[in-house]
Parts: structure tokens; sequence; C-alpha cells
């Protein structure tokens, strides 16, 4: 009796065992960031799913488009439970170790009301390297797939339903310095909220935010606001501006300029043309006095409500505008700032146009900083960006440049002499003349010889660098790392 006994167990062993392997052999591998699409044809059916993570990382998985009651859960490798996923909802299980989890999806208490069932699930999981789509951006349903950001650019994105979460990051290098973002044109209610590198959450909107940031790494996740039934998908803009050392502007737009750090500096009673894209954008501009005196700032030609405030150096408020769109003081010496925003514009504006125009005494007329590369076509100006005809090259170990350009840029005087090819360059007392037929220059009377005579490639003169800029009292900084060239 005992035998038949331990026979049966074997057998009953055996078959148990047949049947594990069967459903391992039915498991369905879920690539991260995949959708996968599968239906339940019975009432006791249960399909099983597996993911691999290869690094510690968030896991987000949601069920979508299901057409009966649905659920499923998660386990580890040795199917232990881990946590459950409700019908037709999201699960974010945060920081799961590397290593092999599986996910069973089964009806939910269908009784006799339903035969079958369709549905949609995706997994989010930290496997190695990313690769986004260009266009959606996917997957980036967790942080560590989060997608990398530019500063003031665009992102135009949707979540597919109402369990779909986006996830950005973006790095400040500026300590304290301020970050905006916004959603705009969202097609239903879409929030953002904004993470540090440890997780912890520090602001959340529905709209837009500005606060000034420590310099590292911040996420910022997007996700539905209480859709209920009324919307199955949405789209929308996301914009974040950050705090960067560099200063380079759209030079039609003055973008990015969202923050008080990407503030565009403008010339004395030269008019700016702009627009505040909708109604959470936000427009910096700085002025900076070489002496103290009276400062007039004016909007005017503005297709909607707009008014603009006024900073010093420190951040601090000094004054907004009223209703007459001027404002007049008397200041000291010193950098300021003019942030240009909405009035109060409701659902009556989507966009508005200005025209800004700010006067202050003893202002800088020439860009005092170029920054030029060796063999590369753009040179940066104070932080924009310029086009030159002819990259700098070397001749003899000599740096040449385009002779205009860089003087001009100094705030010199250029002059030609068609007729004896003499060039003659004058900045703050400084006279430099030039011959491009000869290796002898005269600076302020006195002869000077060329390690290279100037050379004339496309019609653009070229000199040595160092000569002229140092002969004009500036400073040439030379990074044999990037080739770059620092004149200020």
């Amino acid at each position: 009796m005992k035998k038949h006994i331990l026979s049966l167990f074997l057998v009953m062993f055996a078959m148990v065992g047949f049947a594990s392997t069967s459903h391992a052999s039915d498991t369905i591998y879920l690539e991260s960031g995949n959708t996968h699409s599968n239906t339940l044809t019975s009432s006791d059916e249960s399909q099983w799913y597996q993911i691999n993570t290869t690094q510690d990382s968030d896991v987000h998985i949601y069920l979508a488009n299901t057409t009966a009651p649905i659920n499923s859960s998660l386990y580890d490798s040795n199917k232990n439970f881990i946590g459950i996923i409700a019908w037709n909802v999201s699960s974010t299980f945060q920081t799961l170790k590397a290593g092999t989890y599986y996910i069973e999806v089964k009806p939910d208490h269908w009784d006799d009301r339903y035969s079958s069932g369709s549905y949609e699930i995706k997994a989010t999981y930290g496997s190695g390297n990313v690769t986004h789509d260009s266009t959606t951006f996917e997957p980036n349903d967790t942080r560590e797939y989060a997608f990398p950001i530019q500063s003031g650019k665009k992102i135009s994105s949707l979540l597919s339903n109402v369990y779909d979460l986006d996830f950005y990051k973006f790095s400040t290098t500026v300590d304290s310095g301020d970050v905006h973002i916004y959603l705009a044109n969202t097609s239903a209610p879409i929030k953002f909220d904004l993470y540090d590198s440890n997780k912890q959450l520090i602001a959340s909107n529905n709209s837009s935010l500005s606060q000034p940031l420590k310099a590292g790494t911040y996420y910022i996740k997007v996700y539905d606001f209480y859709w209920d039934n009324k919307y199955s998908s949405g789209t929308y803009d996301l914009i974040a501006t950050y705090s960067t050392n560099s200063k380079e502007h759209n030079p039609s737009t003055f973008e990015p300029n969202d923050t008080l750090e990407n503030a565009f500096p403008i010339k004395s009673n030269a008019p700016i043309k702009s627009q505040l894209s909708n109604s959470d954008d936000i427009d910096f501009y700085s002025i900076t006095l070489n002496k103290e005196g009276n400062v007039n700032v004016s909007l005017s030609d503005t297709s909607a409500p707009t008014r603009f405030k006024i900073y010093d150096a420190n951040k601090k408020l000094l004054d907004y505008s009223s209703s007459s769109q001027s404002y007049s003081k008397y200041l000291a010496a010193g950098t300021y700032y003019i942030e240009v925003y909405a009035d109060y514009w409701g659902n009556q504006y989507s966009s508005g146009t200005y025209t800004l125009t700010a006067g202050y005494p003893n202002a800088t007329t020439k860009s005092n900083e170029i920054l030029l590369y060796l063999n590369s076509k753009t040179a940066y100006i104070n932080g924009k960006s310029k086009t030159l005809a002819v990259a700098p090259f070397t001749k003899k170990e000599t740096t040449l440049v385009p002779l205009r350009f860089v003087s001009e840029e100094l705030g010199a005087k250029v002059d030609w002499n068609s007729k004896t090819n003499d060039i003659t360059v004058q900045l703050n007392g400084s006279k430099i003349v030039l011959n491009t037929n000869s290796y002898l220059v005269t600076v302020n009377g006195s002869y000077k010889t060329l390690q290279v005579k100037p050379e004339v490639i496309n019609g653009t003169t070229f000199v040595p660098l160092r000569f002229v800029s140092e002969a004009l009292g500036k400073t040439v900084l030379w990074n044999a790392k990037n080739k770059s060239i620092l004149i200020k």
C-alpha cells in the first residue's frame, strides 16, 4: 500500500513538474518599453510575461484598452509575490534590484459575464543602454529611461493613455540658478512633477513653475491630471529653461531667455521685437550701466496684455511696470534684468507680441569677448554665435584670423586704402597699420615685423591673431585641448 501511495505521489510530482515546465515555455518575454497585445480566452486562463532588469531601477507596468476586467501581479524570480496591478491601471515599483521578474495576467471575476478579454501590457525597466524614439521620446516611462532635454528647446509629445508616464531630465551647471518649466498646448489636463537626483519631489504644477536650483541633475515627470473617463490620450508641449554656462541665444527669437541667468543682453535704445508664445512664457533681458544714471524702459506694440519687472544683480525686485507700460528711475552702475510676462490673459489670448526698449547711460555698443575655434567657421561673441566666411587657420605655427571681423568686434575702427593696400586699425588711442604685401607693420609709429604677412582669401584679409589683439590691448588665451582661442 505504501508503494502505491509513493508511486501516486511521484506521478503527481512529475505532472506538476511537467506543468511548471510547460508553463515556463509559454512565458512571453516583454521587452522594455514595448507594448504587447494579447487576449484571455477563458475565465481560468493565466498569461505570464518575463522581464530581465540588468540594473537596479524603477519598473513601470500598465494594462490598457482592456475589454473585460483583467488584473496582473508582479513576482520575483522565485515566484514570490511583489505587488498587484489592479484592473486596467498602472503600477510603478520603485528601485527593483537587477534580476528576473514575472508578470501574471488573468481574468478578474468574470463569472458568466465574459468569455474573453483583450488587453495591452507595457513594462519599462532598466535593461542597459537606452535608445529613444526621435519623435515620441519613448521609452521614457521611468527615471532611468528619462529623455535628456536641452535648455529652452520645446518637446512635443503625448500621453498615450491615462496610465502612461513621460520622464525627462536636465542638468544645471550654475548653483542657485533659476529653472523655468511650463506645459503648453495641452489637449487634456496634464501635470508635471520635478524631482532631484535622489528622487525627492521638489514641486508639482499643471502649468508652470520658476525657482532656483543647485547645480545637478533633475527629472520631470509628466502625467494625467484627473482624466477620469473624459480623455483617452493627451498631447502637450514641454519647455524647460535652466541655467548653464552657455549664453548662446537664437538671433531672431532671443530664446532661450526664460531665466535670469539666460537673459539676453540688449543695447541702449535698441528696440527688441519678440513674443510670449503662451501665457506661461517669460522673457528675460539684461542691461549693464557703466555709470550711474537714468534708466528708461517701455513696452509698446503689444498684441496682448503684457507687463515687465526690473531686478538688480542679486535678483531683488526693484519695480514693475505701471498701466502706462513704462518705467524711469535713476540707478547705480551695474547689471539689471528685465522680465517680460503675460498679464492675466485667461482664455482670451494664446500668444502675444511686444516691443521692448531700454535706454540707459554709457551703453556698451560693441562686444568685447570673442571665442574662436581653429578650422571652424563658428565664432562666439559674448556667447552669441556668428558664422565666418573662412575659418581661422595656422601657417608657420601662427594662427591667422579675419582682420575686420576680430577688430570690429573688439570695438576697433578698420579702414582700407585700395590704392596702397594699407589697412589701418584704431582702438582706444592705439593705431596699427598693416599692408597685405609686407611683413612690416607699424604700431603707434613704431615698426615691427610679423612672422607671417597678411593673407587675402576669398576677399577676406587674414592677419596674425596674437599680434593684432595684443597690439590693441586685448588678452589672448589658447586652449590646446579643444583648439579654442579666447580674446578678451
